[in-house]
């Protein structure tokens, strides 16, 4: 039987909501307590619909308005490791860490992980909806509910094959979410340059200079380790694309930078990236990790 419409009202509906004749209240979920985590959440993106990890950890003293930061893998897709090596760093400042994990079964290779899937196995551009880039707000959308977060924006690192899926999600994406990004270690780069096709450049994307403007704006630092300079390192991509950027990770850096900085120039648009090294580091998240993570805060 409906209900008259005078009961619609909060006043006179109230009554009947708390007679648990009538209706069973279901209980709030309860955010996580701090310490280390690991949660699931369904996603659409990679090669087939499925569960998703998100190796998570909250500090004893973030609260829910608190900063949070995500960290993305190398290409062994050990978000929990890298998890790990940023516990203490995370408890230090106070940050909720957030670690996708693009296991390679769902986003397998370089395609899925590394590139976004901004193009398929040959070479054709996809459409933005099927980027693999969305899992990572998805991901960090599933954080926030599972800890009771607030803030949407969020601060991006990516080391190694990581630093290879932040930097190309900035320039097809623009992050427009993301407050910081550190690109740290990448193992060479999608220049910002319509000449060279993708991924050594952005030619063939979709990819437009309005967009590439608004990328170049943002708040970037590049971080390279100085001892990165390993030419036969046995992860290293080493073909006449990424060769032509420079024959080892130091040098492709700064070959980036300069790259991006001539994009900016050429656009009139504002650059607000920064090049840092860290002395006496070599190809380690752990220890980029200690150079990056104050970088985070701003």
């Amino acid at each position: 039987m409906a209900l008259p419409a005078a009961l619609g009202r909060r006043g006179l509906l109230a009554p009947l909501l708390a007679a648990p004749a009538l209706v069973a209240a279901r209980p709030a979920r309860a955010a996580l307590p701090p310490g280390s985590h690991r949660v699931e959440f369904a996603e659409t993106c990679g090669v087939a619909p499925g569960p998703m990890a998100v190796y998570l950890h909250r500090p004893a003293a973030w609260r829910p308005d608190g900063p949070i930061a995500a960290v993305m893998h190398g290409v062994q897709r050990n978000a929990d490791g890298y998890r790990d090596a940023w516990v203490a760093h995370a408890e230090a400042l106070g940050l909720l860490l957030v670690c996708p994990c693009y296991d390679a079964a769902r986003f397998p290779g370089d395609r899925w992980y590394n590139f976004g899937n901004a193009v398929d196995a040959e070479g054709r551009p996809q459409p933005p909806a099927a980027w693999s880039f969305a899992a990572l707000d998805h991901a960090v959308d599933a954080a926030r509910r599972a800890c009771g977060a607030e803030r949407e924006d969020f601060a991006l690192y990516g080391h190694s094959a990581g630093a290879q899926f932040v930097h190309r999600y900035l320039l097809l994406t623009h992050a427009p979410r993301v407050s910081r990004l550190i690109v740290a270690n990448s193992g060479w780069y999608s220049m910002p340059r319509w000449d060279v096709a993708f991924p050594y450049g952005l030619g063939g994307t979709g990819a437009t200079e309005a967009g590439l403007a608004a990328a170049l704006g943002r708040p970037v630092t590049i971080l390279l380790g100085e001892e990165d300079r390993d030419p036969q390192h046995p992860q290293l991509r080493r073909d006449a694309g990424s060769d032509a950027q420079g024959t080892n990770r130091f040098d492709r850096g700064h070959a980036f930078f300069a790259a991006a900085q001539a994009a900016a120039a050429r656009l009139q648009a504002p650059f607000a990236w920064q090049l840092r090294t860290v002395p006496g580091v070599a190809h380690s998240n752990a220890g980029m990790a200690r150079a990056a993570a104050p970088l985070l805060l701003g």
